[in-house]
């Protein structure tokens, strides 16, 4: 189940309430100092049957939410990553800083920009237009965290890009742009694809625009939904009550990757996965589904 901690809970207090040990909890939630966590944080509460245990460490991927106490050696502990992939793939400049509140990208070995470049060129030249969805997510989708771990490394190769005849190269390149959202050359390149003659390349581009400038007044834990029609439930589960986000709708991010805590069934198998967001606007909070290969629905 998902529990809110509410004033005065302790990890252990919780597991009691539940009947489960606090090691249970810590295996299904990014946790790295046990004894801080605060009231509002959402947590995944194994069953005490323990029928649940191939459930997905909630508070990770593709980001995460610093929290005090954290450190980068807890948060690449936890995630399975390294100290220097989370350094380079955030630009951090000292390790030993890192503020509660900053939203990092969990990166993993990060490519050559060369190699990362030829990869999605070649395969846009050979088969445009007839990849499948598993081939689009292996490769492109999930190649524009690499292009944002790369940041301004990539920028030459992803220029070149946004020339590529095919429509699905010069889409994903636009979100890649999106997800660095900083500089100026960013902003250029976006603004001349609103004159590409692709309407899907046209829309992220307006879509990454508006995200760059909300980040330049907020910060990085602000995104835009991609797509019209995202549901927004009020829990964590399919029938929970929801109401329908327009596609750009500004949400800051407050907890990524919860797994369906009753085990639901994502659309192409495994668990189904949440993330926590409230919306800029109106300050409503819920639960935004991932799609496809565990796909995040925001820029």
């Amino acid at each position: 189940m998902l529990y809110f901690v509410g004033n005065g809970d302790t990890l252990y207090s919780i597991a009691r309430r539940f009947n489960v040990i606090v090691q249970d909890i810590l295996n299904a939630n990014v946790i790295c100092n046990p004894n801080i966590i605060f009231p509002g944080q959402p947590l995944i509460i194994p069953e005490s049957n323990h029928s649940n245990h191939e459930l997905l460490k909630a508070g990770g991927h593709p980001y995460y939410i610093v929290l005090p106490g954290d450190s980068l050696y807890c948060i690449a502990a936890q995630l399975n990553t390294t100290v220097d992939n989370l350094i380079e793939g955030n630009d951090i400049k000292n390790p030993d800083l890192i503020y509660p509140g900053t939203e990092l990208l969990i990166t993993y070995d990060i490519p050559v920009p060369e190699e990362l470049f030829n990869t999605w060129k070649s395969t846009g030249d050979k088969y445009c237009g007839q990849m499948s969805s598993l081939q689009i997510h292996g490769i492109y989708y999930i190649g524009t965290f690499l292009w944002q771990a790369l940041g301004y490394k990539g920028m030459t190769y992803l220029t070149k890009l946004l020339n590529h005849p095919c429509p699905e190269v010069r889409f994903f390149t636009v979100l890649s742009l999106g997800r660095i959202a900083d500089g100026d050359k960013v902003i250029w390149s976006l603004t001349q694809m609103l004159k590409d003659p692709d309407e899907s390349v046209v829309n992220i581009a307006t879509l990454a625009l508006k995200r760059i400038r909300l980040v330049k007044d907020i910060g990085k834990r602000v995104h835009v939904t991609i797509g019209e029609n995202n549901r927004l439930f009020v829990n964590p589960v399919y029938t929970s009550p929801f109401v329908l986000l327009h596609e750009g709708t500004p949400v800051i991010v407050m907890k990524w990757r919860i797994p369906s805590p009753t085990g639901e069934e994502g659309p192409v198998g495994g668990i189904q996965i949440y993330d926590y967001v409230q919306v800029l606007s109106t300050g409503q909070v819920g639960f935004l589904p991932r799609l496809g290969y565990d796909e995040i629905v925001m820029i």
